[in-house]
């Protein structure tokens, strides 16, 4: 089953064909709603997302494959929420935990739908206009750090499947499952971070090397303006 958390996944849809600086600037609006934790946000965000799963056409039991270990995460954060508050700790972990969940869905589709040299375009074309930034420095290491990330999942994925045809799953110490687990990792990383570093070189990379960018879209924007006003109306509501 392919993976989609934090993997680009092709399709032919609206949000894939969206320009890259556009979902970024979305981005930015709905995550500022979500720092509000309020119900009604939380209910706003949840039917867009919606909207947007079905417009980026994404397969969702691919999706929901992939939210398993993140649920398990969440679940944790929702004990520990509830737990440690003596007042409403129930209902501040669930709405806690429900941000949280918005987020990393937000994070997924955005990855999903954008191609990891289209993120690394547009951060250089924000920073462009900052001349004393190393804006086309600062996009390569923003978009191979997502790559670096999405390729540890997998790495970790491999790592299990290998111990659980290994029978080591039944080991008991947890101690000794984590190490199994960290050691190749870690090692997996290093030498994953010395073959970018020498293909890097080998392809002659200098930050003074001119970054051909495509002409900004006006017509994209005009999702985004759609997502200001909508949140503006809803927050007058409020």
């Amino acid at each position: 089953m392919a993976r989609i958390a934090f993997h680009y996944f092709p399709k032919n849809s609206y949000i894939h064909r969206w320009d890259s600086r556009c979902k970024i600037l979305g981005l930015l609006i709905i995550t500022l709603t979500l720092l509000d934790s309020k119900p009604s946000w939380l209910l706003l965000n949840s039917a867009i997302i919606l909207g947007l799963l079905i417009l980026s056409r994404l397969p969702l039991k691919n999706l929901f494959h992939d939210l398993r270990n993140w649920a398990f995460f969440l679940l944790i954060l929702f004990l520990f929420q509830a737990l440690l508050t003596p007042t409403n700790g129930l209902l501040l972990g669930a709405l806690n935990c429900w941000r949280l969940g918005l987020m990393i869905i937000y994070g997924i589709i955005f990855t999903a739908t954008t191609r990891p040299r289209e993120i690394r375009d547009s951060f250089i074309w924000f920073l462009k206009p900052f001349s004393f930034l190393p804006a086309r420095r600062i996009g390569l290491m923003l978009s191979l750090s997502l790559r670096f990330f999405s390729l540890t999942l997998d790495q970790v994925e491999e790592i299990n499947v290998a111990q659980r045809a290994r029978l080591g799953d039944r080991v008991k110490n947890p101690f000794r499952r984590i190490k199994f687990i960290v050691l190749p990792l870690l090692r997996h990383s290093f030498i994953k971070a010395e073959e970018m570093t020498l293909s890097l070189s080998a392809r002659g990379y200098q930050d003074e090397l001119p970054v051909k960018l495509p002409e900004f879209p006006l017509l994209h924007l005009i999702p985004v303006i759609i997502f200001v006003v909508i949140f503006i109306i809803f927050r007058s509501l409020s």
